[in-house]
């Protein structure tokens, strides 16, 4: 039984296009099926607008996919009719892809993967902190080095660089109550604990709120192996009900790319550490 990347699309056909690029370019991805799910217009709030995006998205993804087919161990690309939204969507495709996977990574439509994404994830779920009871999901992105809306000087992210050299970054991971709702991996046995609440209305939201009323856990990287890069984007889902200038940003400034290789196995950052990293290089953005 194989594993699976689950990618989920609507009608951003620039991102995904992005997403689906960055994919194929992680080291590891010819050791997965890949299955797209696009969501379908009929229903939708915006049935008009969505209609012409949603049939271009559709046309790239079949283009991308006759370049890319070898890139993956198989290649599924499949259509609904009907307007799910990004959570019942996200629910119905995860449990496709577990009908024949143990272990499932879920990407949105606008998420990149860095070059050891897949790798990051296989080291996680390997490690014995995934292993633990209380641990629901492995994330790809970071919650440290992120700029938000500023911009950090060439020192700024020299001084970040350095350290995350020094304290060996790419082998640390934390423990966060939150399960992202744009990227994160999982096993078919973790799945079935959450994936119902995933699939309702603000599910991300409602995962979050039993996370931390169940104490689970979901485990993150310190640097990050994934970056979010629609939160702005003019068809999206944040804009559609946050408006153009809703303040959500998640801006890495420190990804994988920009630092050696890990190796070694994976280690804790405690919570001492990880309070300082945040005080340091992520909240002072917002003093």
């Amino acid at each position: 039984m194989g594993d699976t990347i689950a990618v989920q699309a609507f009608n951003k056909a620039d991102t995904v296009i992005a997403a689906l690029d960055s994919i194929a370019k992680s080291r590891g991805s010819r050791n997965y099926a890949l299955l797209i799910l696009q969501d379908g217009c009929l229903g939708s709030t915006r049935t008009e607008t969505d209609g012409k995006a949603q049939i271009d998205t559709n046309r790239a993804i079949k283009t991308w996919i006759t370049r890319y087919r070898n890139q993956f161990a198989s290649v599924s690309f499949n259509r609904v009719d009907r307007n799910y939204g990004p959570y019942a969507l996200a629910e119905r495709l995860i449990n496709e892809a577990f009908e024949k996977s143990g272990f499932v990574i879920f990407s949105e439509d606008d998420v990149i993967f860095e070059r050891d994404a897949i790798q990051w994830f296989e080291r996680a779920r390997r490690d014995p902190g995934f292993q633990r009871e209380e641990a629901w999901a492995i994330a790809g992105e970071s919650k440290f080095f992120e700029a938000q809306r500023h911009t950090p000087s060439r020192a700024d992210i020299n001084r970040a660089l350095e350290v995350a050299r020094m304290q060996r970054l790419m082998d640390r991971f934390v423990y966060f109550d939150v399960v992202p709702s744009s990227c994160f991996a999982t096993t078919r046995d973790k799945w079935a604990e959450f994936g119902k609440t995933r699939g309702v209305a603000r599910g991300d939201r409602a995962v979050v709120e039993r996370c931390r009323a169940e104490g689970k856990l979901c485990l993150w990287p310190v640097v990050s192996r994934c970056r979010d890069i629609g939160m702005h984007h003019p068809l999206g889902w944040g804009v559609r009900w946050r408006g153009a200038d809703h303040p959500v940003f998640k801006n890495s400034y420190i990804v994988s790319s920009m630092l050696e290789n890990a190796s070694g196995d994976l280690r804790q950052l405690l919570p001492e550490e990880n309070s300082a990293l945040l005080n340091e290089f992520t909240l002072s953005w917002m003093m």
